[in-house]
């Protein structure tokens, strides 16, 4: 991830509320070339700023080796899911 990236999703980071999302479920094979953003937004949501304002908030990351697409689960606290397919999502995007 580049700086300029780093820095502009730490400046957005704190305008979101994430006190609605119980679980976030991350799966990719970071053998794959697009799972880079994935990875990135991994790093980004299990920051310690983030685990400190959102305690609730479980995270839980898959790592595979057979080649599967990037997946990102988001579960709420109303039990509604939105599933993300990653693999032509930037880390910005995502």
């Amino acid at each position: 991830m580049t700086n300029w990236l780093s820095r502009e999703i730490r400046h957005l980071l704190p305008t979101f509320d994430l006190h609605a999302i119980r679980t976030v479920l991350i799966s990719f094979d970071p053998w794959r070339a697009d799972a880079r953003p994935t990875r990135d937004f991994l790093h980004i949501i299990t920051d310690d700023a983030v685990a400190k304002h959102y305690p609730k908030m479980f995270v839980k990351p898959t790592i595979k080796s057979d080649l599967s697409e990037p997946v990102i689960t988001v579960e709420f606290i109303d039990s509604s899911k939105a599933i993300f397919k990653a693999s032509k999502l930037t880390t910005l995007d995502i």
